[in-house]
């Protein structure tokens, strides 16, 4: 199956342009003056909180910022950064240590990191918030439920248990849980004494009426990236496509019902449960995973903005875990020319449509 065709919805632009005449685009002839391009998501399933993506397509920021955008997923970052650096996607949100770990292995591979969305780290430790383990090191001896055993989690979970002080591969024991209910089980029965999962996983297990501790590295763990030469070809619709990701990133955080709403009316809205258990649900896993991300009213951080050293603490923490023999260059990981122009975007009456939603 051509994962490209893994696609949700197509900004159209009827009913943008009202005028003819003279100098004036039809309306099919501003549809075909809009760049094009496709910014998939690495993830099986689609949830309200991939809102900062696929908000642009219902709420029309993308088209307002001059862009016609598909939005789509693969089955997660490798696949989705295959799909960018063979040209069927243009832009995709992706792990930084699959993009670390791919152009270390392929130097030329036309894939560059333009912008940043999860400044905090999605794999976390978590426990019960009535457990007696209060601190990392209280893990001894103990059983830590994974979703498998080759779960992109676990080297982020051997890196703060060694930071702890503790032995990774002899004081703990890891146990496949699998995710969302059947790990919360696993939780609650004491087969396992914390869970090492991801952000919105661990906070869909919060719904489930486990209350918990979370124990976090600082590290970013997630980029939008381009292809190289869509980039290199198309600055401004780039440019145009993540001030779309701002917009949806600040209406998500302000208006996190609306947003919901808006991925039931895409993608349909879940059964076997009433809409209030549905949407109190989808809220607080939206609003968890968004604490990742830059918040909307942080006047001190532009959005979107990295720097080479992240990329090298990144690289040394994955030589250390052995997932990698060396580390690169990390300035052929990323590029941050476009990051003035995305902040240049007024974000005013995006917050006003928030607040009203």
């Amino acid at each position: 199956m051509d994962m490209t065709r893994r696609g949700f919805g197509r900004l159209t632009t009827a009913g943008a342009f009202a005028a003819t005449g003279p100098g004036v685009l039809s309306r099919d002839a501003a549809a075909q003056a809009l760049p094009k391009l496709k910014v998939w998501g690495a993830s099986a399933t689609v949830e309200a909180y991939h809102g900062f993506l696929f908000l642009g397509i219902p709420l029309g920021f993308y088209r307002e910022q001059g862009v016609e955008v598909e939005f789509g997923t693969a089955a997660g970052s490798a696949a989705t950064l295959q799909l960018v650096a063979a040209g069927q996607v243009q832009m995709g949100y992706v792990g930084m240590e699959v993009v670390a770990l791919a152009k270390a292995r392929n130097p030329t591979l036309p894939v560059t990191s333009v912008y940043l969305q999860d400044r905090g780290n999605i794999y976390e430790i978590v426990v019960p918030q009535d457990s007696p383990i209060r601190s990392l090191a209280d893990l001894k001896g103990k059983n830590i439920g994974v979703a498998n055993l080759a779960s992109g989690a676990i080297p982020s979970l051997r890196a703060m248990l060694a930071e702890a002080g503790l032995n990774p591969q002899n004081d703990v024991n890891l146990l496949p849980v699998g995710n969302g209910a059947a790990a919360a089980t696993a939780l609650r029965a004491g087969r396992v004494q914390a869970l090492s999962l991801f952000r919105a996983q661990h906070a869909l297990i919060e719904t489930l009426g486990i209350n918990l501790r979370y124990f976090q590295r600082d590290q970013p763990s997630a980029v939008i990236i381009a292809n190289t030469a869509f980039l290199q070809q198309n600055p401004a619709a780039v440019t145009g496509a993540l001030r779309g990701v701002v917009a949806g990133s600040i209406f998500a955080q302000l208006a996190p019902e609306a947003t919901v709403r808006e991925h039931w009316k895409m993608f349909g809205q879940p059964t076997g449960l009433s809409e209030a258990e549905a949407m109190s649900r989808a809220k607080h896993v939206l609003t968890r995973s968004a604490e990742l991300w830059r918040r909307w009213d942080d006047a001190a951080s532009p959005w979107g903005s990295m720097d080479k050293g992240m990329w090298d603490r990144l690289q040394a923490f994955m030589v250390e875990q052995q997932l990698m023999d060396r580390a690169i260059d990390s300035a052929t990981l990323l590029s941050t020319a476009l990051i003035p122009a995305v902040n240049q975007m007024d974000t005013a009456a995006v917050e006003r449509r928030a607040r009203a939603a």
